[in-house]
């Protein structure tokens, strides 16, 4: 095959991992990089001797390219020199600028091949390195971005080597157009159905393009605002725990929704002078596939008040919500879902907690069966177990799917073995002992102290933060011991009232602390995981719905936010409010 010049290799850089304080809160990242001499191998994840912490399982980021060029324009727009590493970047070269790098482009550098994948989008460790907060919308703006690859043959890398241009991508898409158009254009049809053609689109880019390119086309399937929803069946899952089913009144097919999603319900309870607005998970779709299907467990009155009323908006829907009632729902959302990949997932929960695990049971039996599953759940015995015999049906269908249920108080009745594999309460000690292996996606849902002890487990273990996954029910609070967040006093509003965030869509509300960074920060810290990328108001993914208060922007998004809209990677409270996530 005739190669062609693409350029030289003028620096191989690597970073050490090691704390950096990015918008108040302290990361490990190796985003510090300096040039290193002699050759350095590679291998599908990147440079062995630099520590790939931020994205070390995507193969599609593997190595970075930065252009001498940009240096210059840089120098000379700073006035100061950079050394080579400034930006990130594995590898500082003398090339082509974006506009003439292709999607697909395949180089050789030694004895290394790369591919092409994707262009660079800043992140907020840019801004602390250069030491300007704005540094991130400059840089995405100037067009000078450089370029991802992943590695379709590992060997070893020095400085001086050639580059060769050995394959030409096929799509005709520059790394500058990807740019463009994914993050600095508003969505266009015709142009992200361009980039949707691209075969050589990475997963994460082809998801990103088809959320744009349904906002694009006004046909989401997800609709705005309260929709009315009928009842079509109630069951018993569990002594207190009842399952509903819900249907369009007219009788169209609900939009489809990711496993571990929730629905947001509206309910007329009598005494209350408003809608009681509560979240619960979607359980599976109901047994026409037409619907959906959610699970409630009654609520008891506080431990510290028992005379108190038990769960208002619970007890409302078990006692007088039945076949033919109506209710108000918003469209399905929720980040706490499995990431696609081949990793093992650990599914652990206890309690209601149930609920979206066996959603994500049904989703990976169906649609990713080559991957192993471990459900592993914790009861107090059968009355209390919610689609025990379901979760056995869904086991029993592969030979990759494996359950074990935990009984810590059961009944004479129970049967160890038929109706559960284990007496006593589910610990991490027990995960390491049932689990082949830790190297694993973990999902967690139940209690707060229940998860505070898996997670904290988890962590002693050395799994990484990256590949634990937690949803609260309730009241929320970090589960990374975040110790110095909690700690900080509760900001007020101008009036001197306490800053509270409501989370509508995961029915919690946190108290804004003083030192918080931004909305989505404390999001995170609560244990949710809303969908984000840039953190410097730059992509647009975070954008959310504000229902109610008023914000203050820590950094200024790039492309200007609707009303009734905020970006929450940088938006901080100066009131109460209520965010749509």
């Amino acid at each position: 095959m005739a190669q062609d010049f693409f350029g030289a290799l003028l620096s191989v850089n690597v970073g050490e991992a090691k704390p950096m304080i990015v918008q108040r809160e302290t990361i490990i990242t190796g985003f510090d990089k300096r040039p290193t001499d002699g050759a350095v191998r590679v291998e599908a994840s990147g440079l062995v001797t630099d520590d790939h912490v931020d994205d070390a399982d995507d193969l599609d980021r593997a190595l970075l390219c930065y252009q001498r060029s940009y240096y210059d324009s840089w120098d000379s727009e700073l006035g100061r020199q950079l050394p080579h590493g400034t930006f990130g970047e594995n590898l500082t070269i003398d090339g082509p600028v974006d506009a003439e790098v292709m999607l697909g482009d395949e180089l050789r550098i030694g004895e290394v091949r790369l591919r092409v994948t994707q262009p660079r989008i800043p992140c907020r460790k840019m801004a602390v390195r250069l030491g300007e907060e704005d540094f991130p919308t400059r840089y995405l703006r100037s067009g000078r971005i450089g370029f991802f690859c992943n590695v379709v043959e590992p060997g070893l890398v020095r400085p001086g080597d050639k580059i060769e241009l050995v394959r030409q991508g096929e799509d005709g898409m520059s790394v500058a157009d990807l740019a463009r158009l994914l993050h600095l254009e508003r969505p266009d049809v015709e142009a992200l159905s361009r980039v949707l053609a691209c075969s050589a689109l990475p997963l994460a880019l082809r998801t990103k393009a088809e959320k744009l390119l349904c906002r694009a086309q006004g046909g989401d399937d997800a609709w705005s605002g309260d929709r009315p929803l009928v009842v079509t069946a109630r069951r018993r899952e569990a002594a207190e725990v009842v399952s509903f089913e819900l249907a369009d009144p007219d009788g169209s097919r609900l939009p489809d929704f990711e496993a571990g999603q929730s629905l947001t319900v509206s309910l007329d309870v009598p005494r209350s002078d408003k809608p009681v607005v509560r979240t619960y998970t979607l359980v599976g779709r109901s047994e026409d596939d037409h619907g959906y299907r959610i699970a409630v467990k009654r609520e008891p009155a506080p431990s510290e008040s028992p005379d108190a009323p038990a769960g208002v908006a619970s007890g409302h829907l078990h006692s007088e919500v039945a076949v033919g009632s109506q209710l108000l729902a918003r469209s399905p959302r929720g980040r706490f879902v499995v990431k696609p990949g081949n990793r093992p997932v650990v599914l652990i929960s206890a309690g209601i907690g149930i609920t979206p695990m066996l959603a994500m049971l049904e989703q990976l039996a169906e649609l990713e069966p080559g991957r192993p599953v471990f459900f592993v759940h914790g009861a107090r015995s059968s009355h209390e177990l919610a689609f025990g015999p379901h979760v056995r049906r869904l086991v029993a269908s592969s030979e990759l799917l494996h359950s074990h249920l935990m009984f810590s108080r059961p009944v004479p009745e129970d049967a160890l073995g038929r109706d559960f594999d284990e007496a006593g309460r589910l610990t991490p000690a027990v995960l390491e002992r049932i689990l082949p292996s830790l190297e694993a996606d973990y999902y967690i849902c139940g209690p707060a102290d229940f998860m505070e002890d898996i997670v904290t487990g988890l962590v002693e273990w050395g799994i990484s933060a990256d590949h634990v996954n937690f949803e609260y029910f309730g009241a929320a609070r970090s589960l990374f011991g975040d110790e110095e967040a909690e700690a900080a006093p509760i900001a007020v509003d101008a009036d001197g009232r306490p800053i509270v965030v409501t989370f509508a869509r995961s029915g919690i509300a946190v108290p804004w602390r003083e030192n918080t960074f931004s909305l989505l920060a404390l999001a995170e810290q609560a244990g949710l995981r809303p969908e984000a990328s840039c953190r410097t108001g730059l992509c647009g993914i975070c954008v959310s719905r504000i229902d109610d208060g008023e914000i203050e922007y820590a950094i200024d998004p790039m492309d200007g936010v609707q009303p009734g809209q905020v970006t929450v990677c940088c938006a901080r409270p100066t009131t109460s409010v209520m965010i749509d996530l």
